[in-house]
């Protein structure tokens, strides 16, 4: 036959592993959501390490609400926790508590995955009251 494309071979075969199968998840896929599972669970322990450290209750508190926010899936879990990242950061910055710092620098890298934003929508203007906005005046 004189058609090239009818006698082509296939670009991936049932057996090739580069084919992405729907239903399969990739090694990439599999840490991405096993780091979004520990990431309140890593907070906990921020926060446990902070009252036994530097009896800091208030970073014991919020890293305890945080937690708890993106366990539950809130809808304001990934602010929440952007909030508190960024303030860990600034603390770890200014206080040269490199630890704390690069903590809170990869819990933001991990927050930008796509299993993180699946499990953590972004916020949107109006998305939170059924698109009820407050009047302008």
């Amino acid at each position: 036959p004189t058609d090239y494309e009818s006698v082509a071979l296939p670009l991936s075969y049932p057996g090739d592993p580069r084919a992405v199968r729907p239903g399969h998840c990739t090694i990439g896929d599999v840490a991405s959501r096993l780091a979004v599972r520990l990431l309140p669970l890593a907070c906990v322990a921020y926060a446990a390490l902070a009252l036994v450290t530097r009896h800091s209750w208030i970073s014991a508190v919020a890293g305890t609400l945080v937690a708890l926010f993106l366990w539950r899936r809130l809808r304001r879990a990934r602010f929440a926790a952007y909030i508190f990242f960024s303030a860990m950061a600034i603390r770890g910055a200014l206080t040269a508590a490199w630890p704390a710092l690069a903590f809170a620098g990869a819990a933001v890298l991990l927050m930008q995955t796509p299993a993180a934003l699946a499990a953590w929508p972004r916020l949107r203007p109006g998305a939170l009251r059924g698109g009820a906005r407050m009047p302008e005046s």
